[in-house]
């Protein structure tokens, strides 16, 4: 929706872990169901002062809690959890060792069960701090138990903006706890895409005279402008995102009244059109396996934007979203299967899932604010999105499935984030 507006202002301006494991998903546990309850992990942790050992403990819990598959809980013993009348489906054992190096021995078992799920140790060293102790233990008890991929050291870009101030690019750690300016330029910036590795971010800059699409990696200050030397003063670069195997950009360009998609190449630095409709088109993404362009045009009815797919191979497209007249902001799962959108319906913005073998639309969002721009977890088993729910925008998880929904960030209130971007 975003780029679609913007796309009509500027018309009108013209490990090694060390670890011994049994993995094996426990896949009876139901989260496919948006009704599903948070599986409770009781942990009970010797000695309980330790401060190294509460500190890993609660990054592992942030980490844990943020996936909305599990909730945790302390317990004075193994024993006590273990006899609760509310037996927690996991009982987690943390014994701390003060030796150096610092060690954190564990042991996780499925309620009722005396057979551990998963065993080993943590140990602090050099290229290692206490919190990565606690993220690697939420990810190896995620994969132990739910048979998928943690999340914790994955990043989000995301546009923030202070009020009276420009946008910002944004980098923030998945429990939302590391936070950091990305960029520095004077111009405002928004539109992150990670490129295939999640060491470089394309993004947008926006001044007063023009467009510009910039390239950084994650370690630098400074960006690097791209130039195109196809395009005349007359045409502005509006978004891009990165081809599959990094070796190229889509990218929306505004012209004399219309978007049209280009395909860009590095090597050859040159521009190839995609779709050049006598409309808007905009927002367009690469699927993962480079054979479909997911798109957003008004080309049905205009200001009315809906959601195309285009075919690589036979250079056809096709329209997938019919209901309500306002959909946008496609996003792909990593599996290729499955596209996110925001749709408006009855005047609320609203989250979509869209199965392309099916055919089906599932919404996600409900409430009477909006809900935007999502996009999808490495693993394919969230989404974040910005939220209008406490009234200014913030960042959101929910499930890949629906239910409820959990904040990314702890920003000041007055902070407006928006535009989500994963690292895949």
């Amino acid at each position: 929706m975003v780029l679609l507006r913007l796309a009509r202002l500027l018309l009108t301006l013209s490990v090694w872990l060390g670890l011994y494991s049994m993995v094996h998903a426990l896949d009876y546990y139901e989260i496919t169901n948006p009704r599903f309850t948070p599986l409770q992990v009781a942990v009970a942790m010797q000695p309980a002062t330790s401060v190294k050992g509460l500190f890993v403990q609660s990054v592992f819990q942030s980490n844990l809690e943020q996936t909305l598959f599990f909730t945790v809980e302390e317990s004075d013993s193994e024993a006590a959890a273990a006899s609760s009348p509310e037996a927690p489906a996991f009982r987690l054992h943390l014994r701390v060792s003060r030796e150096k190096p610092w060690l954190a021995f564990f042991v996780l078992r499925e309620s009722g069960r005396e057979k551990p799920i998963l065993e080993g140790q943590l140990e602090q060293r050099a290229d290692r701090s206490l919190r990565d102790l606690g993220r690697l233990l939420a990810d190896r008890i995620t994969k132990a138990t739910l048979g998928f991929s943690g999340l914790s050291f994955s990043k989000i870009a995301y546009t923030a903006q202070a009020r009276g101030s420009r946008k910002n690019i944004m980098l923030t750690s998945y429990d939302g706890t590391q936070q950091r300016r990305f960029s520095y330029n004077l111009g405002s910036n928004n539109f992150a895409s990670w490129d295939p590795t999640g060491k470089q971010l394309l993004y947008t800059t926006l001044t007063r005279s023009s467009a510009q699409i910039q390239l950084q990696h994650v370690d630098r200050y400074r960006a690097q402008i791209l130039e195109f030397q196809e395009l005349d003063r007359r045409t502005q670069p509006l978004a891009g995102s990165w081809s599959p195997d990094g070796h190229g950009l889509l990218l929306a360009l505004m012209r004399q009244g219309t978007s049209d998609l280009y395909q860009y190449t590095f090597e050859s630095g040159t521009l190839t059109p995609i779709v050049t409709w006598r409309s808007l088109e905009t927002s367009p993404v690469w699927s993962p396996d480079g054979t479909r362009i997911a798109f957003v045009s008004d080309a049905a009815r205009n200001h009315e934007p809906q959601i195309y797919l285009y075919d690589t191979r036979t250079k056809r497209s096709e329209r997938v979203t019919y209901k309500g007249r306002y959909n946008s902001s496609p996003r792909w799962s990593p599996d290729g299967r499955m596209l996110a959108y925001e749709g408006r319906r009855k005047g609320v913005f609203q989250i979509f899932k869209y199965d392309l073998l099916r055919r089906r639309h599932q919404q996600l969002t409900f409430g009477r604010y909006n809900s935007q721009q999502p996009d999808w977890a490495p693993n394919g088993r969230q989404l974040v999105f910005s939220s209008h729910k406490t009234g200014v925008t913030k960042l959101y998880y929910i499930s890949a499935h629906g239910g409820p929904v959990a904040r990314v960030t702890t920003s000041p209130p007055a902070v407006v984030e928006t535009q989500p971007a994963w690292t895949r």
